[in-house]
């Protein structure tokens, strides 16, 4: 069952033919986002080091479920370390959305959001921990053997590489496994299962 902040209903809006600021991306009304996808403000610094590994990424060059992932990922990763919690937890659904939409499939941008989830996973509270496995879930469900079966194409490069960001990280799903949370516990068993399964 997913946690309650999955079940909004979200709208799609194509970002491709934005090509400006994200000030006057926002500005525009013909760039206008659908106002369930534009990034909350978060009026709290994050940590530099990762605020710096996010704006290192040309997030130009990849796409969400939504479009381009220019002016929407980078401020979403953002905002999950933001010490506001009502804006870190959307974040989270919004990549979970934008990011493997359902987990019916995953988006390019997945492969450069990895390593900026993986620090999420590894230091947020509890109720981020669960929003990021879900993800990571998303992630191990359509990197499968039987979901490129079932969707009949093969594996693109960057799916590949996104599988075995998660097969090296396999030892940290198996110890959130045993975590006594039991949300945190299923959805990283979950991930393991899949993982470790040839199928």
């Amino acid at each position: 069952m997913l946690p309650a902040t999955l079940k909004k209903q979200h709208l799609y809006y194509n970002l491709r033919q934005a090509n400006m600021g994200v000030f006057n991306f926002f500005s525009k009304p013909k760039y206008k986002l659908a106002d369930s996808l534009i990034p909350k403000i978060c009026l709290t610094p994050i940590p530099n080091e990762i605020s710096s590994l996010i704006d290192k990424i040309n997030w130009a060059d990849f796409e969400t479920a939504y479009g381009n992932a220019k002016n929407t990922i980078p401020f979403y990763l953002k905002n999950l370390f933001c010490i506001d919690t009502e804006i870190a937890m959307d974040a989270t659904h919004q990549l979970w959305c934008s990011l493997c939409h359902q987990h019916a499939f995953i988006s390019p941008a997945s492969l450069p959001a990895y390593d900026i989830l993986k620090i999420g996973l590894l230091n947020l509270d509890d109720k981020f921990k669960i929003e990021i496995l879900d993800i990571f879930q998303g992630f191990s469900d359509c990197t499968s053997n039987d979901y490129f079966a079932n969707t009949k194409h093969p594996p693109e490069k960057w799916e590949l590489e996104l599988r075995q960001k998660l097969i090296s990280d396999i030892d940290i799903f198996n110890e959130l496994s045993s975590n006594n949370n039991e949300e945190i516990s299923h959805f990283a068993t979950t991930i393991c299962e899949g993982l470790l399964n040839a199928s």
